[in-house]
């Protein structure tokens, strides 16, 4: 083999390899990205509500709460004693950074015209879960504190109809 034909072999293999590299990036190029599942909508806060939220949680980590936001039936459950020590707790969790809000909640036992909501409350030490129903005219009829959202046991009430006896062994 001359070294004219050696070249030629040499430029016929690097254009060969080019053609090569050049088909292969076409190739992927046109290639469908995999497709991603839609994201879950974002549930959207009532700036009302989420005001009320950070004041009442700030309230809380100072142990200063204002009575007469809460509904009737849980004014008589606020005991000096309660409130200090959730205050103590959620004090420990330093100042309050962000509230974001998680969504809606519902129980079997929330009136028809009140609402339950969850936030979650950034603090500079931790995060907190704030659980809270608003009755119908706008007072905090439920409120509470969670470290984690968990599934809760639900309890079927009892009826009067007499419970089923059991079926004998074999």
């Amino acid at each position: 083999m001359s070294l004219r034909s050696l070249r030629i072999s040499g430029s016929a293999a690097l254009a060969a390899l080019l053609l090569c590299f050049v088909c292969a990036t076409v190739a992927h190029a046109r290639s469908k990205p995999t497709p991603t599942p839609s994201p879950s909508p974002t549930p959207v806060a009532d700036p009302a509500v989420t005001k009320i939220v950070r004041q009442q949680f700030v309230a809380w980590q100072a142990g200063n709460l204002n009575k007469s936001l809460y509904s009737p039936g849980v004014q008589g459950k606020l005991t000096d004693a309660m409130v200090n020590d959730v205050s103590k707790k959620l004090a420990a969790l330093g100042p309050l950074i962000d509230t974001v809000y998680v969504g809606p909640f519902y129980t079997s036992d929330i009136p028809p015209d009140a609402h339950g909501y969850i936030y979650q409350m950034e603090c500079h030490a931790g995060k907190v879960y704030l659980l809270t129903i608003l009755d119908a005219k706008g007072k905090i009829a439920t409120i509470f504190f969670k470290d984690k959202l968990t599934t809760e046991t639900v309890e079927v009430p009892a009826s009067s109809a007499p419970a089923p006896e059991p079926s004998p062994s074999p």
